[in-house]
């Protein structure tokens, strides 16, 4: 059977995805503090270099997406299908180029963990995120900022069958990201093509790793080959590095971790490496790929009760078991990797079903990966890998046959602002109405039209800020010149062009900043009250004033700003969460109880246990008024035993004493 390429629409349970915040969010808002890059311990040269500490870099321009609930309802989903007699493979554009599912057609089985339905939760460097499936991790650190957004989309009719390309540009990086999936007649294996390109004149420190959710049953076993891992060790979240495998236990079985834990495998002198995620009987799906990816790592949420709420938070109870088998252009995730001037990074990578017998479970680890090696060595032959590599970097430079979605504007916007293509092959022409950026771009007046209300998005880049500052002035372009200037820390450059931005017209967006710049307490509600008050704010710019009220401890001001809010705004799960600290904070326990219970919380950050920690503060608030006395930390203990976080507030990653 031949392949095929079309769309379809996929039916499935949906919460409501809105549209990305119009408020920067800076470095220091990020959910992810500013830290001192940490020790490594027995790393490598190249297991060091490039490296990085989370929190450090700003998102911006990156808008956050934090806009979301926890409703499903019916939905559709309009994706994009590659099949032939042998697998199915479900492309979701609308959604970062997700590849849904992978179906073996031979068996019926999935290959990934197939989600049945579309939860976004807050893990992704942009908030919003979801699980499942395969996905497309770059340039910048973290999960995609495209994992909840559209790009680019569309399918290259080849001698060899057709290729379905998705691609975009990274706003941060300044380089253009591909992926080209190819399926061949016939064929049980699904190559996928990757490429970056720096059209810059000068090097870039890029990221790619590729998550493949996959299927979690009691008896999975993870098979790569591995001379010693690389892990987090705790406490501190430093990596280092350990024996794989174990004398003592057997850590290739994910279910024999209690924690959420990344483990690295390293085999620097492998002659191929590849990841595997097989069930008890022996079945389940390989990746392996060209020598450009070094970078092999499985990630699984946890046996603990947090991250098995994780799971079930992230789909439905019961069904949202999966472990991740990832693979990177680095040895950890702590590294960017070099891109040069002009240079453009491609790789293969190749997907297939696997069948192995029982030595895949053989105790000795190095038998049961020698095994796996053997079969992804009849599946995947090394020279058809290599034929079919430089087949695909042929076709990755042409241009589509047809297009089938688009992403966003900045790609085309970049082009026009710099004078040439980004990348061969790719285009990013987009329909629509000429905005701000659009002018500011093709090097133009700005239409008066243009300059009336805050356009989508900000452009913060040397090359934006070059051409800001050949324009007049208007109170749009230094309202961004103020934001890039907060952002990279010059707060007087910020605070002149927030009063010039003033000056010529009032915003919301130029209070906001005020308030942020502001050295007194008093003097930054007083801004922030002004931005709330002005036309156009947006909803989300009440929750960042309701948490600034709650950090300053103004219980008072925070009461009565809430108090003032649309019955919409203030049902908020942020904003609820901000009087629920109030309440902790002024041994209010029953209105923190009912505040904890009023409704599902969806935008709770991976890692935060803001929730966990308001219950152990409830618990200790009624202990303390039982007993008239300030309770001892057994007397919490035991307390807390009796009375454990519930369920619904449990997601923490690690379980750790609650005192």
């Amino acid at each position: 059977m031949t392949t095929s390429i079309h769309a379809e629409t996929l039916s499935l349970p949906a919460s409501r995805l809105g549209r990305p915040s119009n408020v920067p969010r800076f470095r220091w808002q990020q959910p992810i503090p500013d830290t001192e890059t940490p020790p490594n311990f027995g790393l490598s040269a190249d297991e060091s270099s490039h490296g990085f500490s989370w929190g450090k870099d700003s998102i911006l321009p990156y808008q956050v997406s934090d806009d979301y609930d926890r409703d499903l309802k019916p939905g559709t989903l309009e994706v994009l299908v590659i099949e032939n007699a042998r697998l199915r493979a479900v492309i979701a554009p609308s959604l970062g180029g997700r590849l849904l599912e992978l179906k073996d057609l031979s068996t019926g089985r999935d290959l990934v963990f197939r989600n049945p339905v579309l939860q976004p939760a807050n893990l992704a460097s942009l908030n919003a995120w979801f699980s499942g499936g395969i996905e497309w991790n770059g340039l910048i650190p973290g999960h995609t900022p495209f994992t909840c957004a559209p790009v680019f989309a569309g399918v290259r009719e080849t001698p060899r069958g057709p290729v379905l390309r998705l691609y975009e540009f990274d706003r941060i990086v300044e380089a253009t990201w591909q992926i080209d999936l190819f399926l061949p007649a016939d064929s049980a294996v699904l190559f996928a093509h990757g490429r970056i390109v720096n059209p810059s004149d000068t090097a870039r420190l890029a990221y790619w790793w590729t998550n493949v959710a996959v299927p979690m049953t009691p008896g999975t076993r993870v098979l790569s080959p591995a001379d010693y891992s690389i892990e987090h060790i705790w406490p501190g979240n430093n990596l280092g590095r350990c024996d794989f495998p174990r004398d003592d236990w057997d850590a290739s079985y994910p279910q024999n971790w209690e924690n959420a834990t990344s483990v690295f495998f390293r085999a620097p002198s492998a002659p191929r490496l590849f990841i595997a995620s097989i069930d008890r009987d022996g079945y389940g799906l390989e990746q392996c790929s060209t020598r450009e990816m070094p970078g092999r790592k499985f990630f699984y949420f946890g046996s603990g009760a947090g991250g098995q709420n994780w799971m079930d938070y992230l789909s439905r109870p019961g069904e949202g078991n999966y472990l991740e088998i990832q693979s990177g252009m680095t040895p950890t995730q702590n590294q960017r990797f070099e891109l040069g001037a002009h240079e453009e990074r491609e790789w293969t990578e190749a997907f297939t079903p696997l069948q192995l017998d029982a030595t895949a479970h053989d105790p000795d680890y190095r038998a049961a990966t020698t095994h796996a090696a053997n079969a992804i060595a009849r599946a995947i032959p090394a020279d058809e890998l290599a034929q079919v590599d430089a087949f695909l970097a042929e076709q990755a430079r042409l241009p589509l046959d047809v297009r089938h979605s688009a992403g966003e504007r900045w790609g085309a916007r970049e082009e026009r602002l710099i004078g040439k293509t980004l990348a061969a092959g790719l285009d990013f022409s987009v329909d629509g109405a000429n905005d701000f950026w659009d002018d500011l771009a093709r090097g133009a007046a700005i239409a008066a039209s243009n300059l009336r209300d805050m356009p989508d998005g900000v452009a913060l880049s040397p090359r934006w800020i070059e051409r800001l500052k050949a324009n007049a002035p208007t109170w749009l372009g230094e309202l961004t010149l103020a934001t890039a200037a907060l952002d990279r820390n010059d707060r007087q450059a910020a605070r002149e062009h927030v009063a010039q931005s003033l000056a010529l017209k009032p915003s919301w967006a130029a209070y906001r900043l005020e308030a942020l710049l502001a050295n007194d307490a008093g003097d930054a509600s007083s801004s922030y009250l002004r931005a709330w008050n002005a036309s156009d704010a947006p909803p989300e710019l009440a929750v960042e004033i309701a948490q600034y009220f709650v950090t300053t401890r103004l219980s008072g001001e925070l009461k009565a700003f809430v108090d003032g809010l649309p019955a919409h705004i203030r049902a908020n799960e942020r904003i609820i969460l901000a009087r629920a600290a109030v309440a902790a904070n002024d041994g209010d326990f029953d209105e923190l109880e009912r505040l904890l219970f009023d409704r599902p919380f969806a935008t709770i950050r991976e890692g935060e246990t803001l929730l966990s920690d308001l219950w152990i503060r409830l618990r200790r608030g009624r202990l303390e008024a039982q007993l008239k006395r300030p309770a001892t930390v057994d007397e919490i203990k035991a307390d807390l035993k009796t009375h454990p976080v519930p369920r619904a507030l449990n997601l923490r990653m690690h379980e750790i004493e609650e005192t």
